[in-house]
């Protein structure tokens, strides 16, 4: 199912890689949706997660879409038509993570934080999911949130995702 998805996002829009081969690949697939700078400094800042304790996958790949991708993805893989924040799709060590640019918008203005902060906690979000968290029950939801605020600040960006309430 994860190349699905990079298919359906990608046929859905254009896209730029940014990140070398290695037995460890990150990809930020973008489009025109965020600037390649902002894409690099993803790729850059979950490489810099990884080192910190999150997930190690064989590859992770995230896409950047728009509303109205997201929710034909949404559509198509989970039954809702409506937008949302992040979708993984993982098959063993190989993650799709979809990632919606206009939902992250929104919430880093209603927060008052950057939007690059708020694509990365979506961005590790999927990562955890792919890793095999769950955010259901709020035990679940707890424990995941306390651990992207835990990455978050093990790299020097604090608790992007804000206090924790089950």
């Amino acid at each position: 199912m994860a190349a699905q998805l990079a298919y359906d996002a990608l046929s859905m829009s254009g896209y730029s890689t940014n990140s070398p081969r290695s037995d460890h690949e990150i990809t930020v697939l973008h489009g025109d949706l965020i600037s390649a700078d902002m894409a690099q400094w993803l790729a850059e800042k979950l490489r810099e997660l990884r080192h910190a304790g999150a997930p190690m996958l064989k590859r992770f790949t995230v896409q950047c879409v728009n509303d109205q991708t997201m929710g034909e993805l949404h559509m198509r893989h989970m039954n809702n038509p409506c937008t949302t924040d992040v979708l993984t799709f993982a098959d063993g060590d190989d993650a799709d993570v979809a990632v919606c640019v206009d939902e992250a918008a929104r919430r880093a203005t209603e927060l008052n934080h950057q939007l690059r902060d708020e694509l990365l906690l979506y961005c590790l979000h999927g990562l955890l999911h792919a890793g095999g968290m769950d955010d259901q029950t709020p035990a679940e939801f707890a424990a995941m949130h306390g651990e992207e605020n835990r990455l978050l600040s093990a790299i020097g960006l604090g608790e992007i995702f804000g206090a924790i309430k089950p």
